[in-house]
């Protein structure tokens, strides 16, 4: 399939747990190109091959390439995204990268602080004022009236209730969870769907509702909604309960 016709999802963020899980679940469902970000490329590896399974466990033919970026390097970042928009028309990003390690008051470095807001917040504003005029020519295009442009966002309940050991993780998911708002007031009206989904606990494997899987069905399921149903926000609590009203 020719680039400019082939349906592409980026996910920055990819790894073992939600962010293979999302990009698994939406090649299978509707995508033709995953874009996958991350730093690791021994994990980009093994996170393409179960891309690539799971569409063919469908027998859906996907095509799927990996960058190796440090996305707290905003050049890198911004490298990255241009040479990913030849890759296909964006369809969606799914912004998943976080940095989850604990913070405890007054003994946190500055410098660890200011490189989780590079990861969560500024490297989310750099992808979303290159990715947001894209969305919108989809959006405003007549012939395509069956695309979704979306932008995408893992968060959490640490913006509306903070905790101390993660204190630097419960500011930078507040100043990102801000931003999204923002974005969502621009630009849902003008045809881009912006939203959050909310894990609202410690994801597991053997979790029974906060497991990658369950988390990846519920973002497909935000992702795959009309546009008169759209919704800013969807939680998934510990106990399965799913929330499409804002929770954060």
């Amino acid at each position: 399939m020719e680039s400019a016709s082939a349906r592409m999802m980026l996910l920055i963020g990819s790894g073992p747990g939600v962010g293979v899980a999302v990009a698994s679940q939406f090649a299978q469902q509707h995508f033709d190109r995953v874009a996958l970000f991350a730093r690791n490329p021994q994990q980009l590896q093994k996170d393409r091959e179960a891309v690539l399974a799971s569409a063919a466990s469908v027998n859906r033919v996907v095509v799927v390439r990996t960058w190796q970026v440090d996305i707290s390097d905003s050049s890198r970042l911004q490298q990255a995204l241009s040479e990913v928009e030849q890759f296909g028309t964006l369809e969606c990003v799914y912004f998943n990268a976080a940095r989850v390690d604990s913070s405890l008051l007054f003994q946190f470095p500055l410098e660890s602080i200011e490189e989780d807001f590079r990861v969560s917040a500024s490297a989310l504003y750099v992808t979303s004022r290159w990715a947001v005029p894209l969305l919108l020519q989809k959006a405003q295009s007549d012939s395509e009236a069956d695309w979704k442009p979306s932008l995408l966002v893992t968060s959490s309940l640490l913006p509306k209730d903070p905790i101390p050991e993660l204190f630097a993780l419960s500011m930078v998911k507040a100043a990102q969870a801000n931003l999204v708002k923002s974005l969502v007031k621009t630009f849902t009206p003008q045809g881009v769907h912006v939203s959050l989904v909310v894990i609202g606990g410690q994801v597991a494997r053997d979790a029974l509702a906060l497991n990658p899987t369950k988390i990846a069905e519920l973002a497909w399921k935000l992702f795959d909604q009309e546009r008169k149903d759209w919704t800013a926000q969807v939680t998934l609590h510990e106990d399965g309960t799913v929330d499409w009203s804002p929770s954060i």
